[in-house]
């Protein structure tokens, strides 16, 4: 078989060495030609093949379906699918799968914990690291583990197998309206995983989402759940009381309301996974009051001005980082003193200067990482950086003085 990867990131590399064992002959295609140390042809995608006689096109999520490969692919009728949906074909275990706008990686990661205290080996796989392909030859030796996995929007976009015993929709808040456009489509994305939902399997939604997109969900019969994590362990043989035995022993994941101490009587939290407007919203709220908030990114299409009635009494400050930092500013009132940073350490620094002594110092971006950073846990670990320097910057200080 002859395939075309469309995008060489993580999962596109995982892809290729994953056909390239089948024995399959590969293409590889990315705006950037690099060595990447694969052993297949790898070309640019703005590449006019003379004859695209191509079996199979796999995409990365990262990539847009209206891309022009993807489409010429569609105009010779050739399958276009993702490197998700190229997993399930080939995952012959039990796959649980979890999406949703804020509070996936920590639903997964609960799972997989509580399966894993509970006596049932899992992998725990997809958006949240390692790309579901990366471990089909090793699942397929080891029938017995769960599939845990961690679905983007993205990824549904070209799924089809019905691959999953379980899955749920968590939540369905604005985020990457820069590539879905409006939230019906990125709703639509999502409702993407309960078409891949076995017959017999369990297909959960949290209530906002029925609530708010109920229509989209006919024929589907979606299950109303409060707690997620719950009602697909129960699914998996995992009784209520294993489930909270296993709870007092997770560890929060980091980059996710992390408190990191205290500078100069500032307390610091480290919220960079905080992508969108929810998130920050839901960070502010759980924090309460006296917040200087760093905020900024590369923009996804938020209504930064839903800050505006939630802020009101318990955001004094708000510094802004990243190409969206003018957005952001349009978007808010007069009632909050903004000031602009051009980089974190900057934003850092003056969130330190404007923060009184039992203010809280909230870095909650809203944003997507890629203007700055390589990503979410690169942009939360710079942060933890700049205020461990602060932090020693702080004692030198006070040892001179």
């Amino acid at each position: 078989m002859k395939v075309l990867v469309i995008g060489l990131g993580i999962s596109g590399c995982a892809v290729v060495e994953y056909l390239l064992d089948d024995g399959d002959e590969v293409v590889g295609a990315d705006k950037v030609i690099k060595n990447r140390n694969l052993n297949c042809e790898i070309v640019s995608d703005a590449i006019d093949f003379g004859i695209f006689d191509f079996d199979l096109v796999v995409v990365s999520p990262g990539v847009r379906l209206g891309h022009r490969l993807i489409l010429k692919a569609i105009a010779h009728d050739i399958e276009v699918i993702g490197e998700a949906e190229l997993a399930c074909r080939n995952i012959p275990n039990i796959v649980v799968g979890v999406t949703g706008s804020n509070g996936k990686s920590t639903c997964v990661s609960l799972i997989a914990h509580a399966l894993n205290c509970s006596g049932i080996n899992c992998a725990l796989l997809g958006n949240i690291g390692t790309p579901l392909i990366s471990d089909v030859r090793r699942l397929k030796k080891n029938i017995g583990d769960i599939v845990v996995a961690e679905i983007s929007s993205f990824q549904l976009e070209t799924m089809k197998t019905k691959a999953f015993k379980s899955s749920v929709i968590l939540n369905i808040t604005s985020g990457h309206l820069d590539r879905h456009e409006t939230m019906s489509n990125y709703a639509i994305a999502k409702r993407n995983i309960g078409y891949c939902t076995k017959n017999d399997g369990s297909f959960y939604v949290g209530e906002d989402v029925l609530q708010k997109y109920g229509e989209l969900f006919l024929g589907l019969s979606p299950i109303v759940t409060e707690s997620a994590p719950i009602a697909i362990c129960k699914d998996l043989g995992v009784s209520e009381e294993m489930f909270f035995s296993a709870l007092t022993t997770f560890k929060k994941l980091p980059h996710r309301l992390q408190f990191l101490g205290n500078v100069r009587g500032v307390n610091c939290y480290n919220d960079s996974k905080a992508t969108n407007v929810e998130a920050v919203s839901y960070a502010v709220k759980e924090i309460g009051k006296d917040i200087v908030l760093i905020a900024g990114g590369r923009d996804k299409g938020c209504d930064f001005s839903v800050w505006n009635s939630l802020f009101y009494g318990k955001v004094k400050n708000i510094i802004l980082i990243g190409e969206s930092k003018k957005i952001i500013a349009n978007s808010l009132n007069n009632e909050i003193d903004v000031t602009f940073a051009s980089t974190l350490k900057e934003a850092v620094q003056k969130g330190l200067q404007v923060a009184k002594k039992g203010d809280n110092l909230l870095f909650s971006p809203g944003c997507a990482s890629f203007d700055m950073f390589v990503n979410f846990e690169d942009r939360g670990n710079r942060f933890i950086m700049e205020i461990d320097d602060e932090s020693k910057r702080d004692c030198i200080d006070s040892c001179v003085y």
